[in-house]
């Protein structure tokens, strides 16, 4: 089965990282659920053993809902800025939990709309590299969906609990910190199928690891 050639590999994984990352951290600022984002979402991903792996500053989350409740701590006003990103193809044609539709022994409709899906990296794997900086205090706020004044980030696993109290600093001043971020997306197969609901994301995170700087 041909897979899809390197250019298109890059192609895919710079288009699909630019959404994602539009996306996932619009929906940090905005305080929205964050579970559509990741593989437990998928139930295909899901019975095929498929989990996110969540790292913040080390500290090991054990699922989305821990995380969010990790965020949670935080308060506000707190948002990410990303400065700039990088995208990689890592598998051309992830397998895991992938639909039966290549079983068909290349033959058929079914099979060769498969075969072509493959081919134009709907079902590669890549990783995305965000840099940026985390923004907290009073001049730095982010909208909320109802227009209230409000975000949210990761300061750090530890200094999250504590937030910036121990900066002997105006209350309205804006601190800021460096952070790096690494994710691993992968097909969220039910998304590509047909009849599919709206707003599923076609890519979601299996590992995720924050690091402030």
């Amino acid at each position: 089965m041909a897979l899809p050639n390197p250019e298109t590999q890059a192609k895919v994984a710079s288009e699909a990282a630019q959404i994602f990352v539009d996306h996932f951290y619009e929906a940090l600022n905005r305080r929205r659920p964050l579970g559509g984002f990741y593989s437990s979402t998928s139930a295909r991903l899901t019975g095929a053993g498929v989990k996110p792996d969540i790292s913040i500053n080390g500290l090991v989350c054990a699922d989305v809902a821990a995380y969010e409740a990790l965020l949670e701590t935080q308060g506000g006003p707190i948002s990410y800025d990303v400065g700039s990103f990088d995208a990689h193809p890592v598998n051309p044609h992830f397998r895991a939990g992938e639909p039966d539709d290549l079983a068909a022994g290349g033959a058929g409709a079914v099979a060769t709309a498969a075969a072509a899906s493959v081919r134009s990296g709907d079902r590669m794997s890549f990783v995305v590299q965000v840099s940026g900086t985390i923004r907290y205090g009073r001049g730095h706020m982010a909208t909320g969906d109802d227009g209230s004044k409000a975000s949210n980030s990761i300061i750090g696993a530890a200094d999250a609990l504590a937030g910036p109290a121990g900066d002997a600093k105006p209350e309205d001043a804006v601190q800021e910190k460096d952070f790096n971020e690494a994710f691993m997306l992968v097909p969220h197969w039910e998304a590509w199928a047909r009849n599919t609901p709206r707003g599923l994301r076609r890519w979601v995170i299996v590992s995720q690891n924050f690091r402030a700087l």
